[in-house]
């Protein structure tokens, strides 16, 4: 089962398929890009706190600024 917990953990910006999670649901901080997530579920990162199972979506968003 995949729960959002985007609203939970704090990431820096993404780079390609790689994003970076500073903060876990369980409150573990981390160093920016030390603990890396990919965007394939298949093959999520462990938190090394709680042993929660994480992958990243990326989204994005194209917006017009008209006058």
């Amino acid at each position: 089962m995949k729960t959002d917990i985007t609203d939970k953990v704090y990431t820096g910006s993404p780079d390609g398929e790689l994003v970076p999670l500073n903060k876990c649901a369980c409150g573990k901080e981390f160093e920016y890009w030390d603990f890396i997530l990919s965007i394939y579920d298949d093959n999520p990162k462990e938190c090394p706190n709680c042993g929660r199972k994480l992958f990243a979506s990326i989204q994005v968003r194209v917006f017009e600024i008209t006058e």
